[in-house]
């Protein structure tokens, strides 16, 4: 072997060698230095910590701890949930770096049996099975220096894109362990629901997260001096104590969030006798006057917000827009708004809209916004047994945007200017008007609070896990921070939520339902009266009447065959309502199934043209 290519030989064995330790000093530098580094690529940046949070973060004066309890198990077990728990780690490393010392953040492995498993016990965190007979903990535990405590009793993969906000509502807790007093007067089922075996509804369990709740009922002749706040869902049946006394309270300058409904649909579905009792809700003499107008007989459908339900037409269920369940995207969202701002969807059903009486001193901030198209349509539409294609049918634009939730401020006038009703209970003197600006937020509609309206259940580890469809319980809670004076949490609630529609199929789909909707109602109709017909004739041969003629009998065939002729007609309008969606969804699917692959292969082809080209030149050169 001559010396040239002992060196060449050396040469390559030296180059694999440093090759392979410069890959790993990489690998190396890169999981000591580069771990907590991370590119957030996500539209709305879900990843990465906003201002908000570092608002807060750089504000805490009292030292936090938070303990990250990750079972070893857990990680044995499943290698994605390790490497979540990666990730989570890092975020909360990056929680501590904001707060400047404040935040000090802890590892734990709770082994089976030992003390830190009773610690986990102790705080609250849930077991997740790893089957036999076996459990482990992965969640989150905080306390502050005057032994406060919350939790995230168990982190969810599907929740991590509410990641930052759980944390940040988790540290904001412990900072402000001393929560605004909110006082519940609800005509609803918010704190114990028989139709979920008295469980609480969910945007309840949520709200008591940050604020102390306290459940107002009976007949109430005033408010204790520490209630900062009232919450009123779906008023009903208020004495004249109980109404003088929220009035005197709004008038000495409390703030109320209030839900009126046209019809509750949370409270129709349980009643027990549907349709026996009113299903509508107001505070029609406050309103009055306060400068308030709210229409307890009117609902809001819009076609640009409609939401899809199920619906019989013919022999079969057909996917259509229910005009009366709206689901409020940003463009129905008030972007100058603290409270809707962040948020990117709340929906409704069968909600009503408010406006300012004509002549009063009163402003109205909107929040949730119908479209101009919207219609006003009678509350008996919706109440008993609603037909979607109706609505559909009869739909009139209004030409008017409509305020489905405002804030309204003003010197709002007493709805006993006369003083005190027989019975009330007066508190000082009796206030005739309000001495400075009032202010509440009412919205008209009271089942945007219920689960149906915004949640999605999902088991996880064994756990129920609710994810959620828009951002209803963010809207709340945004709301009664707005009128508590805090803002922390705004800009964080409704970054994301786990229904993102595609946009573009719904325009393609409602402008396929406005051009053959009407032609498919007049088959089905046609198609009715065919068979009304035959029905007709066929009853009163088998009720004893005289044998049919052949004429009778040849036009029975006649109706058949029409029949059938409408319903290929009726085929084909119901396909050409779905040709333009399946022709995007089938290029959707050649983008991202196909195109990439095949980009990929002809930017190879080429690379592998522009090579042959290059060698053909050099050989011909080296020849010459």
């Amino acid at each position: 072997m001559s010396r040239k290519s002992f060196d060449r030989r050396g040469l390559a064995i030296g180059g694999v060698v440093l090759a392979l330790v410069l890959l790993f000093s990489l690998n190396t530098f890169g999981a000591l230095v580069l771990r907590p580094l991370r590119l957030d690529l996500t539209a709305d940046k879900q990843f990465t910590l906003s201002e908000g949070t570092l608002k807060l973060l750089g504000s805490l004066e009292e030292p936090v701890e938070l303990r990250l309890y990750v079972s070893g198990g857990i990680r044995e077990a499943n290698p994605f949930l390790a490497s979540y728990a990666d990730r989570v780690h890092d975020f909360l490393n990056a929680y501590a770096e904001a707060a400047g010392g404040k935040i000090t953040v802890r590892y734990i492995d709770p082994e089976p049996y030992s003390e830190e498993e009773d610690r986990a016990v102790g705080f609250g965190l849930q077991a997740i099975s790893l089957g036999n007979g076996t459990t482990g903990y992965f969640g989150i535990a905080g306390t502050n220096s005057t032994d406060d405590s919350d939790v995230i009793a168990v982190l969810s993969p599907e929740r991590e894109r509410f990641l930052e906000f759980d944390l940040t509502r988790l540290v904001y807790n412990l900072a402000y362990p001393d929560k605004t007093v909110v006082g519940l007067i609800t005509g609803l089922p918010m704190n114990g629901d028989p139709a979920m075996q008295y469980k609480p509804w969910q945007i309840y369990t949520q709200l008591g997260q940050q604020f102390e709740l306290r459940y107002l009922g009976g007949d109430i002749g005033s408010f204790d001096k520490d209630i900062d706040l009232l919450l009123i869902a779906h008023p009903k049946q208020l004495s004249d104590r109980t109404l003088y006394a929220i009035d005197q309270f709004v008038l000495g300058g409390g703030k109320a969030l209030i839900f009126v409904d046209p019809h509750s649909e949370a409270a129709a579905m349980r009643q027990r006798q549907p349709g026996m009792e009113p299903t509508s809700s107001s505070l029609d003499k406050l309103f009055d006057a306060w400068g308030i107008a709210f229409d307890k007989n009117k609902v809001v459908a819009d076609p640009s917000a409609a939401r899809q339900v199920q619906f019989p037409s013919g022999q079969r269920q057909q996917i259509v827009d229910y005009l009366a369940w709206l689901s409020l995207d940003p463009s129905h969202l008030n972007p100058d708004q603290p409270i809707t701002a962040e948020l990117q969807r709340v929906n409704l059903a069968s909600a009503g809209y408010i406006e300012k009486k004509e002549g009063a001193d009163v402003e109205l901030e909107p929040l949730l916004i119908s479209s101009p198209q919207a219609q006003a349509i009678d509350a008996e539409e919706v109440r008993l047994f609603p037909d979607p294609l109706k609505l559909l049918r009869d739909y009139q634009p209004g030409n008017k945007a409509l305020y489905m939730a405002a804030v309204v401020r003003g010197k709002f006038q007493s709805a006993y200017p006369d003083g005190p009703p027989e019975g009330a209970e007066k508190r000082g003197e009796h206030r005739k008007a309000a001495a400075e600006q009032a202010s509440v937020i009412i919205v008209a509609d009271t089942d945007l609070l219920d689960d149906r309206s915004w949640l999605a259940r999902q088991s996880v580890l064994g756990q129920e896990v609710m994810l959620p469809l828009a951002s209803n319980a963010d809207f709340v809670a945004n709301a009664l921070d707005y009128l508590a004076g805090s803002e922390v949490l705004m800009a964080l609630r409704g970054r994301d939520v786990a229904l993102r529609p595609f946009t573009r199929i719904i325009a393609i789909r409602r402008e396929a339902e406005r051009r053959y909707r009407a032609k498919e109602q007049e088959l089905l109709d046609r198609l009715g009266e065919l068979e009304d017909k035959i029905r007709k004739l066929q009853v009163s041969e088998e009720a004893g009447g005289p044998v049919l003629s052949e004429a009778q009998q040849q036009e029975i065939e006649t109706f058949r065959s029409q029949i059938l002729e409408t319903r290929a007609e009726l085929r084909e309008v119901q396909r050409a309502l779905r040709s333009d969606i399946e022709t995007l969804k089938a290029r959707l699917r050649f983008a991202n199934i196909g195109a990439v692959p095949l980009a990929v292969g002809l930017v190879a082809i080429g690379l592998a043209l522009v090579r042959r080209v290059r060698y053909r030149r050099k050989v011909t050169t080296t020849g010459a």
